[in-house]
Parts: C-alpha cells; sequence; structure tokens
C-alpha cells in the first residue's frame, strides 16, 4: 500500500513460493524475512487473512544521505545498501565507520546552518580514522576541519567564506582550518 520505491510486481513475485504453500502452511515469518531483503524496504509485516489473502505492509526507507561507497542511510538513522536502488539526486555523500552516525548527521546539520547564509550548501562531509573532519561545498571548496574544535573552526570559516571569495581573484580550491592562519 502505498508503496512509492519497492517494485510491486517484485514484491508479488517474492511472496509467490509463500502463498501457494495454501492457507494453513503458510510460514510468516520466512515470509517477511523475504519482504524485508529487497531494495527500499525498511520494516516489512506479513498477516494471513480468510479464506486465501496474504496481507502485507511495509515501509520504504526514505533516503536522506549517500553512506560511504555503497549504501544509503535514511531518515531513521539505518544504513541499507544501495544494490538494487536508483539514487535519488541531490543527496550529501557522508562517510565514517558506521557507529559514528549520529555525530556525522549532527554535524553535516550543524555544518548547512552555517553555511546556508552565505548561500552555500555542504555536499560532502567525511569523519576518517585519525577521528579527522572534512567537507565539500557546492562551489567546490574543499574544507580540512581537523580533529580538534570542529565546530568552532567550521563557524568561523563560514562567517569569513564570503569575504575570502570576494577579495580573491582566484578561485579558492582549498582551506585547511587546522592551522590558525588556514
Amino acid at each position: 500500500e502505498g508503496l512509492e520505491r519497492v517494485d510491486a510486481a517484485r514484491l508479488r513475485q517474492t511472496l509467490l513460493p509463500y502463498a501457494t504453500a495454501g492457507f494453513f502452511a503458510v510460514r510468516l515469518d520466512p515470509a517477511r524475512a523475504a519482504v524485508a531483503r529487497l531494495p527500499w524496504v525498511e520494516h516489512a509485516e506479513v498477516r494471513k487473512r480468510w479464506p486465501d489473502v496474504l496481507e502485507v505492509r511495509s515501509v520504504e526507507h526514505r533516503p536522506f544521505a549517500r553512506w560511504g561507497e555503497d549504501r544509503l542511510l535514511s531518515e531513521q538513522g539505518r544504513l541499507f545498501p544501495v544494490a538494487g536502488i536508483e539514487v535519488p539526486d541531490g543527496l550529501p555523500q557522508l562517510s565514517a565507520a558506521d557507529g559514528r552516525v549520529p555525530e556525522v548527521v549532527a554535524l553535516y546539520n550543524e555544518s548547512r546552518e552555517m553555511f546556508a547564509p552565505g548561500g552555500y550548501s555542504v555536499v560532502r562531509l567525511a569523519l576518517d580514522s585519525r577521528d579527522s573532519w572534512s567537507l565539500s561545498l557546492d562551489n567546490g571548496v574543499e574544507v580540512v576541519v581537523g580533529s580538534q574544535e570542529a565546530r568552532l573552526r567550521l563557524k568561523r570559516f563560514a562567517r569569513v567564506l564570503p569575504q575570502l571569495l570576494a577579495r580573491n581573484p582566484l578561485p579558492l580550491r582549498r582551506a585547511d582550518l587546522r592551522y590558525t592562519n588556514g
């Protein structure tokens, strides 16, 4: 019901082997697990309804960002594979160790707000294995933030960026905020 991204034909095909077993023979757990493995499915419920109906309710992932090379992050904070998925345009690219999802999302949301007044948007944010942050803006500027006081450094940079760009005839490609005169 109300499926936008889950392929209905594929859903029927997935359930067919379970449905043909007959009403009393249908094993719901394996059927639910099979549906939950389909692309875009975050959560699924399968019920039997007399006399011959298999009722399926599934909740779709709502993509928030790309995560690393081959996964997406849902608005619920869940990682799911991009295999078999047409990835929507315009998603930011986030990356870090899986256990760091909340930190990365928090800094992404904060940095988005910091750069928005200047008319810039954050298209990539990464936290590497040495706990060093880096991000990219939609105007092509790469920003190395480092591991210390990331928020403070980003706030300061977002404030001076418009003047930097206005004053400098050369295009700004990379800013390293790890040094005082970054």
